[in-house]
């Protein structure tokens, strides 16, 4: 579904403000604002996110560094089109699928939802200015993904990791010992046995970090068809995730809370979940929406319905 003029107008307005704010804190604002669009939100409810959101965003005027690299993107875009330019980039930018907290990825694909080159110039500008590989890319036979993650579980459940944001704690953990003798990749990871294994470490957590592993798959399957490997993509994604999970493995020490869930239709799930004040819950909701249309796994409802319980929505 194509978005509305006024969701396109307020993308591009929102230009001005810098990818990040706060010494790191991504800006959701373009994503968010899609998701909203796409869930059926009301004009006046777009209108209200936006000047909400953007009280605590800082002028991207001044750094010059990105704009310029944006502006050589947005050149390329204008010579080549979008999908020649994305076939381009996204092989470069594969081996740092965790930047940011996986927001580089998330922006860029809804970036391209939008088909505006300018945001998809800023968004591709943004990953390449955060490019940082975790390890190298090495596969194995020994362990499949399900035992990988039981393992990671067991070497780094205790261990602490004191950065300020997911995205540090990501890096830090790329560096433990612990984690670079499982950092290889299985061989036989496909995309639905990755998203099985990421749906159900979030359902079991409700852990914040490992939430990005959902919205972060759901970008990825959204950007796959301008991945020229798609196996060498998955298997950088994989890799990625693994880092993200073993920042949060310590949550495995104590049981989450379930909140009492409605039983909804995608319709009143949707409409219940562009009412959120959070945009990490507007996110999603709207990814477990969208990877629902092409693998329907309970779960992904189940999340949503959780989600939109535990807010009162």
């Amino acid at each position: 579904m194509k978005l509305s003029l006024l969701t396109n107008e307020l993308i591009s307005t929102g230009l001005k403000f810098q990818p990040t704010y706060q010494k790191g804190l991504t800006n959701h604002l373009p994503m968010t604002l899609v998701a909203l669009d796409q869930m059926g939100a009301e004009d006046e409810r777009l209108l209200g996110f936006y000047h909400q959101y953007i009280t605590q965003l800082e002028n991207v005027a001044r750094n010059d560094a990105f704009l310029s690299q944006a502006n050589k993107i947005e050149q390329l875009i204008e010579r080549s089109g979008i999908d020649a330019t994305l076939q381009q980039y996204l092989p470069k930018l594969i081996a740092s699928f965790a930047s940011q907290a996986f927001h580089c990825l998330i922006r860029l694909a809804y970036a391209v939802k939008s088909q505006q080159p300018r945001e998809i110039a800023y968004s591709l500008a943004y990953w390449e200015q955060n490019y940082r590989p975790l390890a190298p890319l090495a596969t194995t036979d020994s362990y499949n993904a399900a035992e990988q993650l039981k393992q990671l579980t067991q070497v780094l459940s205790t261990a602490s990791f004191h950065a300020d944001n997911i995205s540090e704690r990501i890096n830090e953990v790329a560096k433990h010992p612990n984690y670079l003798k499982l950092a290889a990749v299985p061989c036989d990871i496909t995309l639905e046995s990755a998203l099985q294994l990421i749906i159900k470490q979030y359902k079991t957590t409700n852990d914040f970090t490992l939430l990005h592993g959902i919205t972060a798959l759901h970008a990825f399957i959204e950007l796959s068809p301008y991945f020229s490997d798609q196996t060498t993509a998955l298997q950088w994604f994989w890799q990625s995730y693994t880092a993200a999970f073993a920042t949060a493995c310590h949550v495995f020490n104590h049981k989450s809370s379930q909140t009492s869930a409605p039983h909804l239709s995608w319709l009143e799930t949707l409409s219940r979940g562009s009412l959120s004040h959070n945009d990490h819950t507007i996110k999603l909701i709207y990814s477990c929406s969208e990877i629902y249309k092409r693998y329907p796994f309970a779960e992904l409802k189940q999340i949503a319905h959780q989600r939109i319980a535990q807010e009162g929505l």
